[in-house]
């Protein structure tokens, strides 16, 4: 595989922390309403969330995915793109040369992304999606402690 190429890698891992950064209000909202805890609307669990949790509670459980998918999307980038530059090179044996893309090459570091990207996706997501779930702090003796909520319904 000639070289490799180390900016597919840095890409993804800007954009995936700022896509974390971003997104992540959001999602925190979407998560609060699918598990069903009665917020009623989207507006009405913006509201409570904020007047519960203060603005923090829209990026609790943030700090995972920010490292973890910016982490992600570096794989998933320079996986796809690596792999798509090596095969077109093999195919071309001109490994200075930019040689075009074709259909298979796109389609087999297609393949090749989505696995790195199941692998890695399916437990970095159960964990942000259990770090987003804390909301009810509560004592336990003089131990500060978090509950989650809604519970083991959400291991796969």
């Amino acid at each position: 595989m000639g070289s490799l190429q180390l900016e597919d890698f840095a890409a993804g891992w800007i954009g995936g922390a700022a896509s974390v950064i971003v997104g992540h209000p959001l999602d925190t909202v979407k998560t609060r309403l699918q598990a069903g805890v009665g917020y009623g609307n989207t507006l009405s669990c913006i509201r409570m969330v904020y007047r519960r949790e203060s603005v923090f509670g829209f990026f609790k459980g943030m700090s995972f995915p920010l490292a973890s998918i910016a982490v992600y999307n570096s794989m998933v980038f320079g996986v796809f793109s690596n792999t798509q530059r090596f095969l077109s090179q093999h195919r071309c044996g001109e490994p200075e040369a930019s040689p075009p893309r074709t259909l298979s090459d796109l389609l087999l570091a297609s393949i090749v992304a989505g696995v790195v990207s199941v692998g890695l996706g399916g437990p970095v997501d159960l964990i942000k999606i259990r770090l987003q779930m804390q909301t009810q702090p509560f004592r336990d003796g003089g131990e500060h402690r978090v509950t989650v909520f809604p519970g083991p319904h959400l291991c796969m």
